[in-house]
């Protein structure tokens, strides 16, 4: 369990982590007991025979993800006071920033469930950065936070690892790519760290909005970037076509594969 005491202007500490948190986050108690609730399932989950059928043949991944997904929220709504967000008619918003929002005295915390393969490295998007800057200026959420359940297979015997943080103490770990608009953890560090148990630089919550901010500005720049490169590409090969050469050829379509 998590150590803490009450910090300077009215900050929690953590104290095994060395993280500041104001009073609006989920409480150390509450992450403990939402760390400790997966945990706990997914131990016995993944020694039932259902799993095994499942983390079989291809496309594991996916079959995985779903699963997670729909367990680990499934416990959350029936453990916590949990939420979802809807529209004004009262229907789920199919892209919600958070799989399930639970609520701790009286605010409501996205969370957003995510599984993975044990050495899987690869950049799983996260989160619209616009949204999530978005929520945070408009003083909606003061966090967002991950909850991930770890896979292993080891000799056809499974395990599972739970690892539940605030993605905003963890940007250092993370990448922004602006064609799709998405935040993408680099997983691999992002797990070395968290096995080394690498606590995450002390941020004020104003500091970790400019680092999200910092990274817009990055990607948006390389987007610029990369479309006038394309454009350029594009530009030089327009010069150079001749349309009383255009004649289509099955060698010209070879190239598709047709069967």
């Amino acid at each position: 369990m998590l150590q803490t005491r009450q910090g300077v202007a009215g900050f929690i500490v953590d104290w095994r982590r060395d993280n500041l948190y104001n009073g609006y986050m989920l409480s150390l108690e509450m992450r403990n007991k939402i760390e400790t609730a997966t945990r706990n399932f997914w131990d016995e989950k993944i020694k039932e025979s259902s799993f095994a059928e499942i983390a079989q043949g291809t496309e594991i991944g996916h079959r995985i993800a779903d699963l997670v997904s729909d367990k680990t929220t499934g416990l959350l709504a029936v453990e916590f006071t949990a939420m979802f967000q809807r529209n004004k008619a009262g229907h789920k918003v199919p892209r919600s920033m958070g799989d399930i929002w639970i609520a701790h005295e009286g605010i409501a915390h996205p969370v957003n469930v995510k599984a993975s393969i044990a050495d899987n490295g690869g950049q799983p998007n996260m989160v619209s950065m616009k949204k999530l800057l978005a929520a945070l200026l408009e003083y909606r959420i003061d966090s967002y936070y991950l909850l991930f359940v770890k896979i292993s297979n080891t000799d056809e015997l499974f395990s599972a690892k739970v690892h539940f943080v605030d993605m905003l103490d963890y940007l250092d770990y993370v990448t922004f790519d602006s064609g799709p608009g998405q935040i993408m953890l680099r997983s691999k560090d992002f797990f070395k760290a968290l096995e080394k148990k690498s606590a995450p630089e002390n941020k004020l919550l104003s500091q970790k909005v400019s680092g999200l901010v910092d990274l817009l500005e990055d990607g948006e720049r390389r987007l610029i970037r990369n479309r006038r490169t394309t454009l350029k590409r594009f530009r030089t090969a327009v010069s150079k076509y001749n349309s009383s050469h255009h004649k289509v050829t099955p060698e010209s379509q070879a190239v598709f594969h047709l069967l």
